[in-house]
């Protein structure tokens, strides 16, 4: 399967022009995002193709950052805090937009009215007169 997003996307999106090995560093990446966003993907579901691009591409981006995974270093008296856990990883914003709004029914919060019957019961007739009145 192909990947949600390209390296040209990549590029558009990160300022950058890449050739030789960051080039098909950055493809493997992105083919490696788009793996682990189908995991999260419901069958049957197909999420909005912009966003599936948009994320892949962050995906890629942050790996790219920190290829190495730190979560803090530290040089001299210089020291930085990177993002979570640093390389491939969907974050739970990421993982809900690949969800659909709702597993369940779209309409199940909508107003709805019931009739209740039992006409079971020895003696049932549908509908009383009311006040003497014929129905």
């Amino acid at each position: 399967m192909p990947p949600f997003a390209t390296v040209e996307d990549y590029e558009a999106r990160a300022g950058v022009t890449l050739a030789g090995a960051k080039r098909a560093q950055v493809e493997a990446y992105l083919d490696d995002a788009s793996a682990l966003m189908r995991r999260h993907i419901p069958s049957g579901y197909e999420p909005d193709p912009a966003t599936l691009k948009a994320i892949a591409v962050a995906v890629a981006r942050r790996v790219m950052a920190n290829p190495g995974g730190y979560r803090q270093r530290s040089i001299g008296q210089y020291a930085e805090t990177l993002g979570e856990n640093g390389g491939l990883y969907l974050t739970e914003d990421e993982i809900a937009l690949l969800q659909p709004e709702t597993l369940d029914d779209p309409d199940a919060d909508a107003a709805y009215s019931i009739e209740l019957r039992d006409e079971g019961l020895p003696g049932w007739r549908p509908d009383v007169p009311c006040w003497g009145r014929p129905l």
